[in-house]
């Protein structure tokens, strides 16, 4: 019991808070067409402790289309900072079809800069990863057999009709004005 509470104590002195943000996850994958390359940002974040950190960072899984834009491995995170950027990128085949589906991710490390007078350090590790998705492409044929990219989305398609209405609807009010009016 004692032993307990004076380790309690001893690591309660040297907390650190990292954390990392990402704009993929489980739930919220990233969805691509075959050749695309879209480029992101993970956040490190250091908000809680008494000094700065440093993370090391290394890629996760074999898929091979995910790489750092930046060549460096490790990063220095400022105490009280919530967004250093780890550039990242993903490049996808251009053979890639419909349904692919690759798991991407990254491993952060803590880095101890200065272990010298305290009795124990923990560093910690983050994985954040996702999956990368090839979805439908959005191409139709023409007459001519050639195919051709869908220039117009759904809301552009709506907006345009509104106008349509909106003009017949002024153009009739204003005929049957004039007409009352006669």
């Amino acid at each position: 019991m004692v032993f307990g509470i004076f380790l309690l104590v001893a690591l309660s002195l040297n907390v650190n808070a990292a954390g990392i943000s990402s704009p993929y996850w489980d739930e919220n994958p990233l969805y691509v067409k075959a050749g695309d390359v879209k480029e992101f940002n993970y956040l490190m974040q250091n908000m809680v402790g008494d000094e700065d950190l440093k993370m090391q960072v290394s890629l996760e899984g074999t898929s091979g289309i995910m790489q750092f834009v930046e060549n460096k491995s490790i990063y220095s995170v400022p105490l009280r900072s919530s967004d250093v950027p780890v550039k990242m990128r993903v490049i996808v085949p251009t053979d890639a079809k419909e349904g692919d589906e690759w798991e991407v991710g990254v491993r952060f490390t803590t880095i101890s800069s200065n272990t010298e007078g305290k009795p124990v350090v923990i560093g910690s590790a983050f994985s954040k990863g996702f999956r990368v998705i090839v979805e439908k492409q959005k191409i139709e044929e023409n007459v001519n057999g050639n195919a051709t990219k869908v220039l117009m989305n759904n809301k552009l398609i709506g907006f345009i009709i509104l106008v349509i209405v909106l003009l017949i609807l002024v153009f009739t009010t204003k005929y049957f004005y004039k007409k009352k009016n006669k």
